[in-house]
């Protein structure tokens, strides 16, 4: 009773803790997803944001290199041109290029020769300045575009103002000159306006997509529960069929005798823990006559009898007592912490609930009586075999007394 209501527990929690396990995926893979899908898209849209920064720098630095060329470009004895600023042009350069580029979101320019020196910048500190160790420009000292994405905590703008927290697209433009490339600008455009708008669309991107993934992982969720449930089902009813009497509901043999062994082992760690002794009581049943009741009413007739017998029994016992069928009509009670006196009581409450009222059978009222042997567990011991072998004894003793009796041996 006790264990059959333990092992149904068990039959129910497998399929929940399936449908928890796959809640939990499902919730860690929306995350998963949902921060996937946001860093993505804002990835996409700084590339789209740095391709048109580039692509107005290009621009910006072209017209400007075509405007200032006589500012920019000295010609050598051999008739190429080389990128030279003289210090007398610094001044007017600057003041072109800063009425020049006052429309756009330019907030520093800079120019670098050949050998990567700083020959003009609007910020006029670093002019002089050599970066050698600058992998962007030498790309573009390559003949290569090179734009980057950077957050800057302050900048200087055109007009001098002091910019705080800052996007700004760094662009490496290579200077060319009859397909040689002679310096570069590096350009830094303001895309600081875009900062709220791209979260603004990994915003409702990431909604719109968290509202799919919801609508799919509900209704995934809907059919894995009805599929659970089932399983459920399916589950308890073969547990049930697994460790019980089909006929009875009761537990069968393999299972009442796995309970008797359990209750053996907790009764010797008992003793190895030098607690108090609590003793191991069996009750073995057998219906008197039954043979006659099967010929004279039928097999459908016994088999009703049988499963009042096995309730009448369940019944007449304690919570944490356990009873199963034994074999044809022949039945075995396992009473924990009960001596023989205990058993005994057990056994006559048991005696009396067969044969105090008829089992009626389709309007015929059929007195039934049963045979019972009890035996416990002596410390001399080592199996519960022993006691169940005593039991079995008692039944035969009390079968060949005349039956309808309870006897020991």
């Amino acid at each position: 009773m006790r264990h059959s209501r333990i092992l149904r527990h068990e039959a129910k929690k497998d399929p929940d803790d399936l449908l928890r396990s796959l809640i939990v995926t499902a919730i860690i893979s929306m995350l998963v997803i949902l921060s996937l899908t946001g860093y993505g898209i804002s990835k996409v849209y700084e590339h789209y944001i740095i391709m048109d920064a580039e692509d107005d720098a290009i621009n910006i630095s072209e017209a400007l290199y075509q405007a200032e060329k006589d500012l920019l470009l000295v010609s050598g004895p051999d008739g190429k041109n080389d990128l030279v600023i003289e210090k007398s042009n610094i001044a007017p350069l600057d003041a072109h290029l800063r009425s020049f580029l006052r429309p756009f979101d330019i907030v520093k320019i800079k120019i670098y020769s050949t050998d990567q020196k700083v020959i003009y910048s609007t910020d006029t500190n670093i002019i002089g300045e050599v970066d050698s160790r600058n992998s962007r420009l030498k790309r573009a000292l390559s003949g290569f575009n090179d734009s980057k994405l950077e957050r800057k905590e302050e900048v200087q703008d055109l007009a001098d103002e002091h910019k705080f927290n800052v996007d700004v697209v760094e662009t490496y433009i290579p200077i060319m000159d009859r397909k040689t490339v002679i310096g570069s600008f590096e350009v830094y455009v303001d895309v600081t306006r875009y900062r709220q708008e791209i979260r603004n669309v990994v915003a409702l991107s990431v909604s719109i997509m968290a509202l799919v993934l919801l609508s799919v992982f509900g209704f995934a969720f809907i059919l894995i529960k009805k599929g659970t449930n089932e399983l459920k089902i399916t589950q308890e009813v073969l547990e049930k069929l697994s460790i019980t009497d089909s006929l009875t509901g009761i537990l069968n043999q393999r299972q009442i005798l796995l309970r008797a062994k359990v209750e053996f082992s907790k009764l010797l760690r008992t003793s190895e823990s030098n607690l108090p002794h609590n003793s191991l009581g069996f009750i073995m049943i057998d219906v008197d006559f039954f043979k006659t009741v099967n010929d004279t009413y039928g097999h459908l007739a016994g088999d009703s009898i049988l499963q009042e017998f096995a309730d009448r029994i369940a019944h007449s016992l304690r919570d944490y007592d356990e009873v199963g069928r034994f074999g044809g009509e022949e039945f075995l009670v396992i009473l924990p912490n009960s001596d023989l006196d205990q058993v005994n009581i057990a056994a006559k409450r048991i005696w009396t609930a067969i044969r105090e009222k008829p089992f009626i059978v389709e309007e015929a009222h059929i007195y039934i009586t049963a045979s019972l042997g009890i035996a416990c567990v002596d410390k001399e011991d080592h199996d519960y075999t022993s006691a169940l072998k005593r039991a079995d004894d008692g039944l035969y003793k009390a079968k060949h007394s005349g039956r309808d009796r309870i006897a020991s041996v």
